[in-house]
């Protein structure tokens, strides 16, 4: 356990490789869904970075991983994929280089399934769907939806499936085939369906102040060749909103 003016060292956002700071600081522990001596999976709470940006930043998902890996194993903890800071639930972490590469190959090649749930406004068109709008950094760092038609940008596939609703609100069930920052939540404000609790891209703040999306669940092939796959089950609090708004 980490005890209060401990000094944290704090690596790159890219993969935890090179040293960008130290910090003194309490870091809360992770909480672990699962962990053995290839790979830690954590259940990222809402509001935290999965990694520092380039302020800095001390307390992230990635340096309670950190410095739970070495108290417990003594190894290195390594970034896989991201998770965007409103967004709750499964993170990767590899304890080696080797396995965060063949890991990232698996995110590459697409092999990996990635499921989350959404509370969202209003009930979509269909029963499921895709969308495939691609998407694009601007300047200011902000993402958006290129329109249809020019190529600008990045692809981007989510996949979806009603899975619950209420009178004027619904539950999504969501796989996305590629992970672009904020994809999810342009997609389903582009369905006309904005995730609960999206600032930017929907109607604002929920009761509960957060953003209603969780990364449920994650399948991938596990270094030592079984496929895994590991659950953060939704959040209570997201329980609890759920009931409150499908009734």
């Amino acid at each position: 356990k980490i005890s209060p003016g401990t000094t944290i060292t704090v690596l790159s956002k890219s993969d935890g490789d090179e040293t960008t700071g130290k910090y003194k600081t309490t870091i809360p522990e992770p909480e672990v869904v699962y962990s053995d001596k290839s790979v830690i999976v954590v259940n990222k709470p809402a509001g935290l970075l999965s990694v520092a940006t380039d302020r800095g930043e001390a307390d992230t998902m990635f340096s309670r991983v950190f410095a739970w890996a070495w108290e417990n194993g003594n190894t290195r903890a390594h970034l896989v994929h991201r998770l965007d800071r409103e967004t709750s639930g499964c993170l990767i972490f590899a304890r080696s280089t080797e396995i965060r590469d063949m890991l990232q190959e698996q995110f590459k090649d697409r092999s990996i399934e990635r499921i989350y749930h959404a509370v969202v406004h209003r009930k979509p068109p269909t029963n499921s769907g895709v969308e495939t709008g691609r998407i694009q950094e601007m300047k200011d760092k902000r993402m958006r939806l290129v329109p249809e038609g020019r190529r600008a940008g990045k692809s981007a596939i989510t996949n979806w499936w009603l899975e619950d609703t209420g009178p004027e609100h619904s539950l999504i069930r969501i796989k996305i085939d590629t992970g672009r920052r904020a994809q999810i939540r342009l997609h389903m404000a582009n369905l006309g369906c904005p995730v609960i609790g999206d600032t930017r891209h929907g109607f604002g703040k929920a009761s509960i102040n957060r953003l209603c999306l969780h990364a449920t669940s994650l399948s991938f092939m596990h270094p030592n060749g079984k496929l895994m796959k590991v659950e953060s089950p939704i959040p209570r609090q997201l329980i609890s909103e759920l009931k409150r708004r499908l009734g």
